[in-house]
């Protein structure tokens, strides 16, 4: 269960409160999707929830465990176990082709692990559609492409949570389908989903609406 209690959140360059004590529970199980208005603070919670974005006050729990007490080598192995995170801009090396890029965050110097994430990145990469893609480098992949490897790299270590800023903005249909079809079933394999949305095929997909 990942709870947030009292959140709030004030950007000192704005002058302006995006958040202000939020109260929120993510359960076992839930694909939840966060809606509402541009500027209302849908990414700012999600990156408060997954551990990024320290709020100015309340704080964040996951499984009892308080995120923002936590010690800097804690929270890494939370962000690379327990919650996976997939930002609104994809995020890559440039000098790294994009297999590379999905398994480099997880490599421990253990070759017998680093061949299974390796494999593992390869059969994701060809449940998306992009299985002949993973010499490529990121600029030489479209914007929806760079998405489904940014997913992958996400759940990749099999979080228990997967949190997503717009995981389908900007995608024609055909792809926003398979990228919720493959979070779906990521959820129905007992793990948890949160994504913040404008999309309402992603609201249709959500056990729960949560709108701020």
């Amino acid at each position: 269960m990942l709870l947030a209690e009292n959140i709030s959140k004030r950007y000192k360059n704005s002058r302006r409160t995006v958040l202000e004590k939020v109260n929120f529970k993510l359960e076992e199980g839930e694909f939840c999707a966060i809606t509402g208005e541009s500027g209302s603070g849908k990414s700012t919670i999600l990156a408060v929830l997954a551990g990024i974005l320290r709020p100015d006050s309340g704080k964040v729990c996951l499984d009892d465990a308080d995120l923002y007490a936590l010690s800097d080598k804690d929270l890494s192995y939370i962000h690379q176990r327990k919650i996976g995170y997939v930002p609104q801009a994809n995020i890559f090396l440039k000098q790294y082709n994009i297999l590379d890029n999905i398994v480099f965050p997880y490599l421990s110097g253990d070759t017998k692990n680093g061949q299974e994430l390796f494999e593992r990145a390869r059969a994701h990469l060809e449940i998306l559609g992009i299985g002949d893609l993973w010499d490529r480098y990121p600029y030489e992949l479209s914007g929806g492409e760079q998405k489904r490897a940014c997913l992958i790299r996400a759940l990749l270590m099999k979080p228990q949570i997967v949190i997503c800023d717009e995981p389908t903005t900007g995608l024609d249909g055909k792809t926003g389908k398979k990228i919720l079809t493959y979070l779906d079933e990521y959820r129905k394999s007992g793990k948890t989903i949160l994504a913040a949305t404008h999309d309402d095929h992603v609201k249709a997909c959500a056990t729960r609406v949560w709108n701020i």
